[in-house]
């Protein structure tokens, strides 16, 4: 019986620097040693020679709330699979339902599965794809704060910030329940001691109210989205308010999903600007799994084709999202003593297709595919084969 795993000589990517060429040896639940030559130890050795060898990956925007509303998937699904070992579920449940969310889903799931909870009790639960047409803002009465923090309170242990989605559509195109929304889930945010995430997305709240509103360490996801009230103007400029934000600590996620990444939006604000992404999310859900979005590896590889450089696009999905759920004492980096949360995943060389959210794709010349994942030390297969968008 082995007492573990060695995994050999790969590239190592720490979650803040790389690469190196080291050893990582697993013992347990736990990362046992890094070094050089580490002897094997009575562990299975992997060969990761000319691999990349990382911190388990974290999705920092995902609907995993499964059985629930109309966008959830299983935590399975987006997971261990994909090479992804936590994932931040962004809103899909309210206080109504996340008793249930808590009791029934992640407690099952191989991955940590944790929340934002909607400032909305329902959460995600509305309806904008088939009549009747209604989004969870059509009636405000659903957003209240004291019941957002007696939830919290509750269930503390998984609910590690406030989210809300602004958009026109979702609030029966009325700016007063939009607006009011978005100053409850700060409310509740202050008054647990947690941060926000904003979906800012075709809102009647303008970008520079929006960003006002969020303090140092909440979220602005959907930051590449092509609709109207976007962080950058039509030459891909960020706007004076977008530069303050980052400057006084707001982070900017991806959040790609079925309508948030836009080829022409991040190549401008990205190559000619230099406003790189502080995490890398997929918003993976029911209606984006089978593409444009299909998993992380994927969204990581477009912004490898966008130049961003290697060890960016790893920081962004392992050490800045653990930072940004406030667990960077548990999950992101690569040392002795941590959980043994660990992605393996191999440079695939040759000519691909990257489909945005309008249907325009870039040639790319190579991706980023899973290899090996290892979730609290115990080794879990991957799907080395995800087709393509």
């Amino acid at each position: 019986m082995t007492r573990g795993y060695l995994i050999r000589g790969g590239d190592l990517y720490d979650g803040s620097s790389g690469p190196r060429c080291a050893d990582v040896r697993i013992v347990g639940e736990t990362i046992d040693a890094i070094g050089d030559n580490l002897p094997a130890d009575d562990c299975q050795v992997i060969d990761a020679a000319g691999l990349i060898v990382c911190p388990g990956l974290i999705d920092l925007h995902v609907h995993c709330f499964d059985g629930a509303g109309l966008f959830s998937v299983p935590p399975a699904a987006i997971g261990l699979k994909t090479g992804v070992t936590t994932m931040l579920d962004t809103g899909s449940a309210g206080a109504l339902h996340f008793a249930a969310f808590h009791k029934y889903v992640m407690p099952a799931a191989a991955e940590d599965v944790f929340a934002l909870l909607h400032i909305v009790q329902i959460g995600c639960h509305g309806n904008v794809h088939a009549p009747p047409y209604f989004g969870e803002l059509s009636d405000i009465r659903f957003a209240c704060v004291d019941r957002a923090v007696e939830c919290v309170e509750r269930f503390g242990d998984r609910i590690l910030g406030m989210k809300v989605r602004l958009t026109a559509s979702l609030a029966e195109y009325k700016p007063s329940h939009e607006r009011i929304a978005m100053h409850r889930a700060i409310e509740a945010a202050q008054r647990t001691g947690l941060p926000c995430m904003f979906h800012h997305k075709d809102s009647a709240i303008a970008i520079d109210e929006a960003l006002a509103a969020l303090r140092p360490g909440d979220v602005y996801t959907h930051m590449y989205h092509p609709g109207k009230s976007g962080p950058f103007d039509e030459d891909g400029r960020p706007h004076p308010a977008t530069l303050e934000a980052r400057q006084r600590g707001v982070r900017f996620d991806v959040g790609h999903g079925i309508g948030s990444f836009a080829w022409r939006v991040a190549e401008r604000a990205c190559r000619e600007h230099g406003f790189w992404p502080d995490s890398i999310s997929t918003d993976l859900h029911r209606f984006c799994i089978d593409g444009p979005v299909c998993d992380l590896p994927t969204t990581m590889s477009k912004f490898l084709h966008l130049g961003m450089p290697l060890e960016q696009i790893i920081a962004a999905t392992t050490s800045r999202p653990a930072a940004a759920m406030r667990r960077g004492d548990r999950f992101g980096t690569l040392a002795p003593g941590r959980q043994a949360d660990v992605t393996v995943l191999r440079i695939e060389r040759g000519r691909c297709e990257l489909t945005d959210v309008r249907g325009e794709t870039r040639t790319a010349e190579q991706r980023l595919v899973p290899v090996q994942v290892f979730k609290a030390g115990r080794h879990h297969p991957v799907d080395a084969a995800t087709p393509m968008p």
